[in-house]
């Protein structure tokens, strides 16, 4: 009976230290990470600051109507989403040296904004919604050397060059209000989740996306 006993114990043991490493290791689920497509109306009826008592923008100077959508904390767009709407029409695809950032940029009034800056490798979702009231967007992925790094320009079609770049996915034009989702794997390095809508990327809808190992 004791022998029996001790296996038992033992069998109890080895089961528990296989039931630990599952534990550890984790389910291979993929990351999640949500995005924000952003314009000037985006913040148009959300409440973040009163005017003038109840209204389109919201119940008068005392601060926001009810909680907001997640980005709304991370400031609104125009303040730090790059530059401009387009620089000087040059024939064909040159060098931008950074969204938003060419030659005769204005302040941006667009932008792109996630909930998460770093994921791990591997499977990652993307939940993307356009909350704009007004315009289209998208989102496409692209690989880059690092977050200031340069992508071809064709300021002749106010967009980035896609035949010069490796684009990883990208979605279909998003009506406002739209929602859309992107699964993709991703290799540790940089990525820019752009919006490529003629003129958009100029308008500071870039955002830098790291993937560590």
């Amino acid at each position: 009976m004791k022998r029996i006993l001790a296996a038992a114990a033992l069998a109890a043991a080895a089961a528990g230290s296989v039931s630990s490493a599952l534990a550890a290791e984790g389910p291979t689920t993929a990351t999640t990470v949500k995005v924000a497509l952003l314009d000037m109306s985006s913040t148009l009826g959300l409440g973040t600051v009163g005017m003038m008592g109840p209204g389109m923008m919201g119940p008068g100077m005392m601060g926001r109507w009810g909680p907001g959508p997640w980005w709304q904390d991370q400031g609104q767009p125009g303040t730090d989403g790059g530059s401009g709407m387009m620089g000087p029409r040059q024939p064909g695809p040159q060098m931008m040296p950074r969204w938003g950032m060419g030659p005769g940029m204005m302040m941006g009034m667009m932008s792109i904004r996630i909930d998460r800056a770093e994921v791990k490798a591997g499977a990652v979702t993307f939940d993307i919604t356009n909350w704009s009231r007004s315009a289209v967007h998208e989102l496409a992925i692209v690989p880059v050397d690092g977050p200031d790094a340069p992508l071809p320009y064709d300021f002749s079609q106010a967009q980035v060059a896609e035949d010069q770049v490796s684009l990883i996915a990208e979605t279909e034009e998003m009506k406002p209000n739209a929602s859309a989702t992107l699964e993709v794997t991703l290799m540790p390095g940089t990525y820019l989740l752009i919006c490529n809508i003629p003129g958009h990327y100029a308008a500071g809808m870039a955002v830098p996306l790291t993937v560590a190992p």
